[in-house]
């Protein structure tokens, strides 16, 4: 079992199951939440979800989409004026590779090192789900910065 459950609501889980099925681009999601004791274990219960428009990107590629610094900036008030403790950014695959791609590594590892600055006792985590509805969760421990693969479990 890994480190980290994370807890999503079904219907936000099912939305983003169909966002992959969305095959002229990738999409981009915020997922935002705290982590609370479940069964005498830390879990991560996302209690937010925000869907970018097609506006909100740079670009939007088949196997790449870029989200505006405004909307990411806008995402990380909210984390701040809800006080969450879990950030997860997850997007789609529409092609069938359920896992981060070399860019998304490099992106994920930037981005990390800026929110532990910003955000030193919060968890910033990735998800990636491809046609399949197979794919990667990591997070990175806000303690050491090591990856952690982390289940999802719909509720």
């Amino acid at each position: 079992m890994s480190k980290f459950t994370v807890y999503i609501n079904s219907d936000h889980f099912q939305y983003l199951v169909n966002l992959v099925h969305m095959y002229d681009h990738e999409r981009f999601v915020c997922l935002m939440g705290n982590v609370e004791k479940i069964d005498d274990r830390n879990a991560i219960v996302i209690k937010e979800m925000q869907v970018l428009d097609d506006n909100d990107y740079e670009g939007m590629y088949t196997t790449l989409c870029r989200p505006k610094k405004s909307v990411i900036e806008q995402m990380m008030q909210r984390l701040k004026q809800k006080k969450y403790s879990v950030y997860i950014e997850y997007h789609t695959h529409p092609l069938d590779y359920p896992h981060f791609s070399e860019t998304d590594k490099v992106d994920e590892k930037k981005m990390w090192n800026w929110f532990h600055t910003v955000f030193p006792n919060k968890y910033y985590g990735n998800m990636v789900l491809d046609i399949n509805a197979c794919g990667q969760s990591v997070i990175r421990d806000w303690h050491n910065g090591e990856l952690q693969e982390f289940d999802v479990i719909p509720y």
